[in-house]
């Protein structure tokens, strides 16, 4: 073997080391991005499945915003119906009222004072002798007197209506406050809602960015990744490309190599052979020359 093919051999070899160490380097550098993007990615899903909870949330929120918001209108309505009953039935009992103190007014008498008076009158008609104009006389009081007293039986009557009238306002006007407060709680709860909608959709804002910002990056480190990738497959290549020349050049060196000591034995059996048929004596290299090219008698070859 040659110096110059021996240095070839070396410059191969040197340079399958040369692309292995690159293609090591490259391996575990793209390993070390594929870790990254592995943590990039579970970012990513954590922050998405983030937004897909935080918008599950809001749709809760907008549907029981809209279930509190019929409700107000359910409330709403009921209230104003029966503030208009409850006006009406004010504007009765103020009726009833007058008509009531008007009465009273009229009669200006107590009605145990009138029963007293009429039981008077119809004693003396009992048991006092009287003439026919002063009997008459009584009786038309008397009559007076009962006048007064239906009177008065008309007013109780009215009196009775306005108590039943008022306290039926008043449980109107208890429903009335207490839908104004439950209304009030609605709205106070509707404007909550409002306010985790608004927040959530603060975060939701917040989130976007950064599921795009990892987006991005996840993008550029997979396209490095596949770039590294085709690299280490040119890498590849080129080792099993130089192996192969590596290869090739030693199988050429050892059949030149084999080559030259064949030519060299080839030439010392010859010169042996000359020496051996001019008597000369040979040497025991030159003697296994002859041997082996079969040159020499009784030797395998020769005697084939």
């Amino acid at each position: 073997m040659g110096a110059a093919q021996a240095q070839d051999l070396d410059d191969l070899r040197r340079r399958v080391e040369d692309l292995r160490a690159k293609l090591l380097s490259i391996r575990d550098e793209r390993r070390a991005i594929i870790e990254d993007l592995k943590g990039l990615r579970e970012k990513r899903r954590e922050l998405i499945e983030q937004v897909r909870s935080k918008r599950a949330k809001i749709r809760e929120l907008i549907e029981e915003r809209k279930k509190i918001r019929e409700e107000v209108e359910k409330l709403f309505e009921e209230r104003r119906k029966v503030i208009e009953e409850y006006r009406k039935a004010k504007k009765e009992a103020t009726e009833i009222k007058n008509r009531y103190e008007s009465l009273m007014a009229e009669v200006g008498v107590p009605e145990r004072v009138l029963r007293r008076r009429i039981a008077a009158l119809e004693r003396r008609i009992e048991t006092q002798p009287l003439s026919r104009d002063a009997e008459r006389d009584l009786v038309v009081r008397i009559s007076h007197l009962e006048a007064q007293l239906q009177t008065l039986m008309e007013a109780k009557k009215l009196k009775r209506r306005y108590i039943e009238i008022m306290a039926e306002a008043e449980r109107w006007r208890f429903f009335i406050r207490d839908t104004g407060e439950k209304i009030k709680e609605l709205k106070a709860k509707i404007s909550e809602i409002n306010g985790e909608i608004s927040e959530l959709i603060r975060e939701l804002d917040e989130i976007r960015p950064q599921i795009d910002e990892l987006s991005k990056e996840i993008e550029e480190k997979s396209g490095k990744v596949d770039e590294m990738k085709a690299r280490m497959d040119e890498l590849f290549q080129q080792i099993t490309q130089t192996r192969e020349f590596l290869k090739k050049a030693y199988e050429d060196m050892q059949a030149a190599a084999r080559l030259t000591e064949e030519q060299i034995k080839t030439r010392l059996a010859q010169e042996a052979l000359e020496k051996y048929k001019a008597g000369e004596k040979l040497t025991l290299e030159e003697l296994r020359a002859l041997m082996e090219a079969g040159l020499l008698e009784g030797s395998p070859a020769s005697s084939s």
